[in-house]
């Protein structure tokens, strides 16, 4: 086999990657954090008097320490007429009381993390214990116990929507499912958890912040924003990045402590998580309970869908997204893929005494089809009919696009008719359907299921400001330089977080500018280095940041046109640039190469035109006027033993529009992963709480994750078509296998069970299953 060198895997296979823990200054002082043990309480009394003399330790910070120069953590939301937002304050150290088991009482800066951590132990704290607020919906009711008593309630945020007309449809119809859903709290868990290391520069008066952020900018903002120092003195870079799947966006208030340290103590000062920590206090996701019903007419077609979310939202809202994510994503991924005439929706995110929400890869949009499609299910068993017949019958026709859904989001391009079809034929779904039904009942019951989705991507100015997200710029950057010798450096505000972008970016440079890859250099996460932008998430890195890469990459070529005609002496509207070469368009005979336009720009004849910088280096900026709208199918098969109540995926096969592909192997790789990801959620992980708020799910012992061994091989199946809306018709695809596996697995397991159901609660653990077989 013979290996690319220029592969950006390459560093991390040979071990010669270079992660936030491999990062080791000299003299670096290192943080650890004392953590609440209970999920409300009031502080009476902390001593840290024997930490303070413990050997190796140079400061100990409590909460009263910070609080005149630190600002509490808050996320803004601008105001809108179809929402309610109270803000919550998150004090970086707890002052006088504590909101979730994890929640910082204090931390301890020593020379060693060891001895760090022994002193930490010395630390004497008294608390007055208080009942915990444990369930959303509860929560959510007039008169319960409030985790901020500073806040009229516990409903963090409040959101309607309802269609202006259809609202008679439930009573008009011919046929009504519902059903209850319950999605899990789950916690992100990348191979690398998370980490910062800070250092203060006291001449420059700059603060520097090393983190696996998938924000770099927006990471600054806070970080100056709540220290109250200037975005231009304050530095944040990204080193290599173990996985982050959304986890690794919003801003810690451990990033917050250490860079405060740092300045105080004006030496470098290190945080490195470690698993139980990061299940503990890192940011959860999901955590969703959903009440919905359908109306069909006679034969089934969609005539109305209501819809009432609770989303637990834990103790804080995060910056910058806050507790809305959740609510905002289900309303546009609820309708899918489908004709919905009338759309009732009410959502709320309640606070609780556990650890705060953050995204994960899907965020809301899993939920979409975890209810729309297990109820067409449903639907099609009380009509007698297929269940791929009573999703054809309502998918959104080729010709209906661009199409306006019923939540108001607009899909820009697709044709789900054709993308259906491709997955049926792929999994055999006929013969499927036939060995099911001539089953015979030996303890093993097979079971099929169907996912029909879409992914909105990249999304941009318009929809952020429309769900009043104020922190998030919603736009990316890229610069880039074009060398003397004709080499390429570009700068992009979209880090990688292990997604193989570098070759992506590099592939979209070398076919634009006709260029080697290997004289490109992609580089990423440094603030001082790149323009400003929003950074990796949201399937966002090869719309926004490739986007911005490519009207670079355009100015480029324009200005290495004008250039090129100062040479031949022709307008620069006669330059042809094609396969690396710019030509005389009225004589194919006289053409110049990239490199020697490049040389010429860094060292012309007689001088530049006075309206022209020496050298090459362009910048631009894209915002996607919306959203690019992937779509999927994925059809699983599963085996249930009804003796032991175990579950085991036998065929997996999604069939995906992510328009077009620069690079398969790194679209196959994510939908993968993300798969892989569902069918934890589907069968395997959950964040558990007691009834007093204690974490039940601190170790991977209790918190299971799927391996090879709950992985089937997976059928993936392509359909590109391109976006009108974007550079190149980019569509991103991250998500895409996350927000169906849940939604196809509960189909399949439902469907092998051949029972009746009014409440479907992931994760199907055995218990589970023998529970909902007793019934």
């Amino acid at each position: 086999m013979t290996i690319d060198p220029n592969d950006e895997r390459l560093p991390m296979v040979t071990g010669r990657g270079r992660f936030i823990d491999d990062i080791k200054p000299a003299d670096c002082l290192h943080a650890v954090f004392l953590r609440s043990p209970h999920a409300s309480a009031g502080i009476v009394a902390l001593d840290t008097s024997r930490a303070d003399r413990a050997p190796g330790v140079h400061r100990v910070l409590i909460g009263p320490d910070l609080a005149d120069t630190v600002a509490p953590i808050t996320a803004r939301m601008d105001e809108n007429n179809w929402y309610e937002y109270q803000q919550t304050s998150w004090p970086v150290i707890a002052l006088s009381e504590v909101r979730f088991v994890g929640e910082i009482v204090a931390v301890v800066i020593a020379s060693d993390p060891y001895l760090a951590e022994d002193a930490c132990a010395l630390i004497e704290v008294e608390f007055d214990y208080r009942d915990a607020v444990v369930d959303a919906k509860a929560g959510a009711v007039d008169g319960a116990l409030k985790v901020h008593t500073s806040l009229k309630s516990n409903v963090l945020f409040q959101s309607r929507f309802e269609t202006e007309t259809g609202a008679d449809a439930f009573a008009a119809a011919a046929r009504r499912v519902s059903g209850s859903f319950r999605h899990p709290r789950v916690a992100p868990a990348p191979i690398e958890c998370c980490g910062a290391l800070a250092t203060y520069d006291a001449r420059e008066d700059i603060i520097e912040l090393t983190t696996p952020s998938q924000t770099p900018h927006i990471t600054r903002d806070g970080l100056a924003r709540f220290l109250n120092h200037p975005e231009s003195r304050v530095r944040v870079k990204t080193p290599d990045v173990g996985g982050a799947f959304g986890v690794k966006m919003p801003l810690y208030p451990e990033e917050i402590i250490i860079a405060y340290a740092a300045r105080a103590l004006g030496t470098a000062v290190k945080w490195t998580q470690d698993r139980s920590e990061h299940l503990l206090a890192s940011f959860h996701a999901r955590d969703a309970v959903i009440d919905a019903e359908l109306a069909a007419d006679v034969d089934g077609r969609i005539i109305g869908l209501r819809v009432s979310l609770w989303c637990d939202a834990g103790a804080y809202s995060s910056f910058p997204l806050g507790c809305s994510l959740e609510p905002h994503t289900a309303l546009v991924g609820l309708p899918g893929p489908y004709r919905v005439p009338y759309f009732k929706f009410e959502s709320f995110a309640v606070a609780t005494n556990k650890c705060p929400m953050g995204p994960y890869r899907g965020v809301g949009f899993v939920l979409g089809p975890l209810v729309t499609e297990n109820l067409l299910d449903k639907l099609a068993l009380q009509l007698e009919i297929d269940r791929a017949e009573i999703r054809r019958l309502n998918l959104i026709p080729k010709d209906a696009f661009p199409f306006t859904s019923v939540s108001g989001a607009i899909y820009d391009s697709g044709n789900y008719p054709d993308l259906f079809a491709k997955a049926l034929e792929r999994a055999g779904y006929d013969t499927l359907i036939a060995r099911s039904r001539s089953q015979v009942d030996n303890g093993i019951r097979t079971g099929i299921g169907i996912a029909c989705f879409i992914e909105p991507t990249g999304m941009g100015c318009n929809v952020f400001r429309s769900r009043g997200m104020h922190e998030i710029p919603a736009f990316d950057s890229a610069l880039i330089r074009v060398h003397r010798s004709g080499s390429v450096e570009a700068y992009v505000t979209t880090p990688s977080q292990g997604q193989q972008q570098f070759t992506s970016m590099r592939r979209i440079l070398s076919r634009m500018l006709g260029v080697a890859e290997d004289a490109i250099a992609v580089r990423f996460g440094d603030t001082t280095m790149m323009p400003y932008g929003s950074g990796t998430f949201a399937s966002r890195g090869t719309v926004t940041g490739g986007g911005a890469l490519q009207r670079a990459a355009r100015r480029v070529i324009e200005r290495m046109s004008r250039l090129a005609a100062m040479q031949f002496d022709v307008e620069a509207g006669d330059i042809v640039f094609e396969d690396g070469h710019f030509k005389n368009g009225h004589d194919t005979n006289q053409f110049a190469t990239f490199e020697e336009i490049a040389e010429f720009a860094h060292s012309p004849v007689g001088g530049m035109p006075a309206d022209m910088d020496h050298g090459l280096q362009c910048t631009a900026s894209y915002d996607n006027p919306g959203a690019a709208v992937s779509s999927a199918i994925h059809i699983a098969v599963v085996e249930v033993d009804t003796r032991t109540g175990f579950v085991n995926v036998v065929k997996y096969v999604a069939a995906g529009d992510c328009g077009p592909i620069i690079n398969l192997a790194a679209v196959e790789g994510q939908i993968q992963g993300a798969i892989v990801q569902g069918i934890g959620s589907a069968l395997l992980e959950e964040v558990r709480y007691d009834e007093n708020g204690q974490l039940q799910s601190a170790t991977f012992a209790d918190y299971l994750m799927p391996t090879s061994a709950d992985t089937p091989d997976f059928d993936i199946v392509h359909q590109e078509t391109p976006s009108p809306l974007t550079e190149g018709g980019y569509k991103g695809v991250a998500e895409s296998g996350t927000i169906g596996a849940p939604a196809a697995i509960a189909s399949a397991v439902m469907d092998a069970l051949k029972i009746e159901w009014s409440e479907c609660r992931l994760p199907f653990t055995p218990e589970r299953i023998l529970a909902l077989l007793s019934k």
